[in-house]
């Protein structure tokens, strides 16, 4: 006894390529080409969240920009770190 497909023999519909003019430009996917970079888990008081939460709504009002967590605390580390590296001095040579 034959058995029957599931399915028509013809499959799903296919639908016609689209033509290059309405082809939509695709954006990057993956890490950002820039410096090395690695992931670091920080565990942080919801009291500080919230802020850090408040901040960035306050600042996507003012700028119309779009901004996230991690993208804020990059740079409020390195604003950090910059204004406590120590001063270099350079000693004279008598």
């Amino acid at each position: 006894m034959p058995i029957k497909p599931r399915r028509p023999m013809g499959g799903l519909p296919r639908n016609a390529p689209p033509s290059e003019d309405t082809v939509t430009a695709k954006k990057p996917v993956g890490r950002p080409k820039s410096a090395p970079s690695t992931i670091v888990n920080v565990r942080l008081p919801l009291t500080l969240v919230a802020a850090l939460d408040r901040y960035l709504d306050r600042l996507e009002r003012q700028t119309g920009l779009k901004a996230n967590r991690g993208m804020i605390t990059r740079r409020a580390l390195e604003l950090f770190l910059a204004s406590h590296a120590p001063a270099v001095t350079i000693a004279k040579e008598e």
